[in-house]
């Protein structure tokens, strides 16, 4: 599996050199609060939302693949030269559909390759590509500490990078074709989605705040973002190997500790003054990275079939990402009505402390779900 290998590290050391700045960004260049909710629910939501779409075309995994990192890279070298404004908001939302269908590829190939060992073999591939997103991430954050109007060369550099693994994809070992499978989910995938979608809603309420409190409130810079960025992959790496054992022996328990875990986010930075105290509290991110990477997915395998699994897949994403795109979008609103009345950072406080205790209603749906293989 070499080229499937490379591909993962290559294609995330692309997508890591400019995707983890660009709510920082737009809240620095003075993007309102719905415009970046626009943008982060973008970065999270349309890829999800773009991949149920696929369901209905009879399609090769390796030419959703290469089709939509090529379109990615493509769209990345135009952005470069394209000004902070609408026009760059709507080709950031044709890369993150290209995104989607990458993606979608990418989750068909990994069904196959992991089919003897979920855990384990997700996990592996996780590392594979934070270890070219870190290495990206701490690049981009040092050479554009002080002069975040570089980040288009990395633009550029990512769209360059993504057609070279357009073109490493027509090399990966493993391929595999679906069918169109538009009957209804099982019982079990489908109290899981009711699930994901609370929760990703829940989730993504804050999503639109972090960048906000980045910049007004923590006085952050790209240096920083890319601190943040760099600790997550590392302690993902370290936290791998133990999410790998604990969703192959207890699925439901792994996701939800994952899912609680995301309580310590807003709560750290509604609670802290200083940038240093975000550096301690994302430890915590190592461990809920690695089971939103791994742990989520290996339960929709096991869950559903061969026939439908495509199927499942996306009406996983579709509910995933209306959850997250609707979060978002209400958060951001929300904020844009409290500073007519709060002060900025109080209102950025109550809204990140709303989060956290909406995530610490929500997670515990995680224990009420049923799984196949721990019957």
């Amino acid at each position: 599996m070499k080229y499937l290998k490379i591909f993962a590290i290559l294609s995330n050391l692309a997508n890591n050199l400019v995707t983890p700045f660009i709510s920082f960004v737009s809240a620095y260049f003075g993007m309102s609060s719905e415009e970046i909710a626009l943008v982060t629910s973008a970065t999270n939501a349309i890829p999800n939302i773009s991949q149920y779409f696929l369901n209905f075309i009879k399609s090769r995994a390796k030419f959703l693949l290469f089709i939509g990192t090529l379109i990615n890279g493509v769209l990345w070298i135009l952005s470069a030269f394209i000004p902070f404004s609408w026009i760059f908001l709507i080709t950031y939302f044709g890369i993150t559909i290209s995104i989607g269908v990458a993606n979608f590829g990418w989750l068909l190939i990994m069904d196959k390759v992991s089919e003897n060992s979920r855990g384990s073999t997700l996990s592996l591939y996780l590392v594979y590509a934070t270890i070219g997103g870190l290495i990206a991430t701490l690049i981009t954050g040092i050479i554009t500490e002080t002069n975040t109007e570089l980040i288009r060369y990395f633009f550029l550099l990512s769209g360059m990078l993504f057609s070279t693994s357009a073109y490493l994809s027509n090399k990966i070992e493993v391929d595999v074709n679906y069918e169109s499978r538009i009957n209804s989910p099982n019982g079990y995938i489908k109290r899981f989605l009711i699930v994901s979608f609370l929760f990703n809603l829940v989730l993504s309420f804050a999503w639109p705040i972090f960048p906000l409190a980045q910049v007004y409130k923590f006085h952050m810079n790209d240096e920083n973002v890319a601190i943040l960025n760099v600790e997550t992959g590392i302690l993902t790496i370290l936290f791998q190997r133990i999410v790998a054992k604990l969703t192959d022996l207890r699925r439901r328990l792994t996701m939800f500790l994952g899912s609680i875990t995301y309580t310590i986010f807003p709560l750290s930075y509604s609670l802290s003054n200083n940038v240093n105290y975000l550096y301690i509290a994302n430890i915590a991110s190592g461990f809920t990275n690695a089971v939103s990477s791994v742990t989520y997915i290996a339960y929709l395998f096991d869950n559903s079939n061969e026939t439908n699994l495509k199927r499942d897949l996306a009406f996983y994403n579709l509910v995933v990402g209306f959850g997250i795109l609707l979060g978002s979008i209400i958060g951001g609103i929300l904020y844009n009505y409290m500073i007519k009345f709060y002060a900025p950072i109080l209102a950025i406080n109550t809204m990140l402390i709303s989060a956290s205790v909406l995530r610490l209603i929500v997670s515990p749906l995680f224990l009420t779900l049923k799984d196949k293989k721990e019957v």
